[in-house]
């Protein structure tokens, strides 16, 4: 079969992908229309609770999700013959669209009420099972905490202490969110081809629910520019780690990075595959991982160089005790093990294992949660489905990877670029069997 015969498969995957988007609305995490788009509406507002990126209902056909279902085997299916007798060179895209094919199948399966064990459902959408967890390592770090952070009371007491130390005054956050926006912009205009047209504005206001982190708006892109706003939420408690986090992650290098790496990548090849990235697919496990390891090559993989930048950017902006920056490796190494354990509690409620009531209780254990939290949080942290996993887990994958095939800093910043354009594969990450040139 020909190329074009594949790109007619990739059309029908992002077709789908779209029409089940009408009975999900949070899975399309980015849709390029075409080379270029503007916005020419003011239907949207920056108090709405749903991200308003892009208005695109009238590209959903008038499809149920049975036969979304329906189609999507049979499109597996055709992709698996089609894999037969492709080209050494198609082999990557063809694995590609059959595991985003499968992750779409999945979501779709569970949207129609399927129920299946957690890890099931991590594999066939995210291609991705995350261990289980020692609980001594969740033990050990609380020991550590015990031992190092200032205060009297009990562990829980002092970490819930140290976390209202580093939270950032409402009155201080946007310049903090400002400086930091502009920090992680010049770097990575400086390790990226990037043009520098695409770093988004900043605001910070107070959103309707406290659970909201923040509300983006796209203005508009083209070929290397996003046009984009970010709202930041005044009613979230922003310690110093999560602001390093949101930035890093959720823009540039992150979120925003990639987005534009796809943008030019379907320009410039007219795979329609690239026009879409879907929440509940292998594609968002790689961004969610990626764009978590890229703060670490941010500061050269050094966690001194973080703590210097904390320091500047976040401590002394927003006026906290300087001192308290000695504590902050320890507190990052809590926070990626406090991962791990909502990823357990996520498990083992979903698996039926344990209640609502037990996994708050665990979480309040190791103050994963707050001592003012109720179970409606476990809800909230179960209502994305497997985000530990194609998060926390991803990162972990994406780190052993990058590590095992690109030995310098330099090397993983180009390997992360290269990644951004091609047709990755999780599983073949995790086996450290993929291959790209970079």
């Amino acid at each position: 079969m020909s190329e074009t015969a594949l790109n007619a498969m990739a059309q029908q995957f992002l077709d789908l992908t779209l029409c089940k988007s009408r009975c999900d609305e949070s899975d399309i995490q980015w849709y390029t229309e075409g080379p270029f788009w503007r916005r020419t509406s003011m239907r949207y507002s920056r108090e709405y609770k749903i991200l308003p990126d892009y208005e695109i209902g009238d590209m959903k056909h008038g499809k149920t999700l049975p036969d979304v279902l329906d189609e999507s085997a049979h499109l597996k299916a055709g992709l698996e013959l089609y894999a037969k007798t492709a080209r050494p060179e198609e082999m990557q895209r063809v694995a590609y669209l059959i595991d985003h094919v499968g992750n779409l199948h999945t979501r779709t399966r569970l949207l129609l009420g399927e129920k299946m064990p957690y890890n099931t459902m991590t594999d066939e959408m995210y291609n991705l099972i995350a261990p289980a967890y020692d609980h001594k390592m969740f033990d050990d770090i609380v020991g550590e905490l015990q031992a190092a952070l200032p205060g009297a009371g009990s562990v829980q007491e002092k970490i819930w202490d140290f976390r209202r130390k580093i939270t950032i005054p409402p009155e201080k956050l946007l310049k903090v969110l400002q400086d930091c926006t502009q920090a992680f912009h010049d770097i990575s205009v400086q390790r990226m081809h990037l043009t520098g047209n695409s770093m988004p504005r900043v605001r910070v206001r107070e959103l309707p629910s406290p659970t909201m982190e923040f509300l983006s708006i796209l203005f508009g892109y083209d070929y290397n520019h996003l046009e984009y706003e970010r709202n930041f939420n005044l009613r979230v408690k922003w310690t110093a780690d999560h602001v390093v986090e949101c930035i890093g992650h959720e823009m540039e290098p992150g979120h925003l990075t990639y987005y534009e790496k796809r943008t030019q990548t379907m320009i410039d090849t007219c795979w329609p595959e690239m026009a879409v990235v879907s929440q509940y697919s292998a594609s968002s496990a790689f961004t969610e991982g990626s764009a978590r390891h890229v703060i670490d090559l941010c500061f050269d993989r050094s966690m001194e160089k973080m703590i210097d930048f904390e320091r500047e950017y976040i401590f002394r902006t927003a006026g906290l005790d300087l001192g308290l920056t000695e504590l902050m490796p320890l507190w990052h190494h809590y926070v990626e093990i406090a991962g791990y354990g909502k990823l357990e509690a996520t498990r083992n409620v979903w698996d039926g294992v344990w209640s609502r009531e037990e996994a708050l209780a665990f979480l309040k254990k190791y103050a994963f949660a707050d001592q003012d939290t109720d179970v409606k949080y476990v809800d909230s942290l179960g209502a994305d489905m497997g985000h530990f996993t194609s998060h926390d887990y991803a990162r972990d994958v994406v780190r052993d990877y990058f590590d095992a095939v690109a030995e310098t800093v330099a090397d993983q910043w180009r390997l992360y670029e290269r990644l951004c354009c091609a047709h990755m594969s999780m599983r073949g990450m995790k086996d450290k069997t993929y291959r790209i040139d970079f």
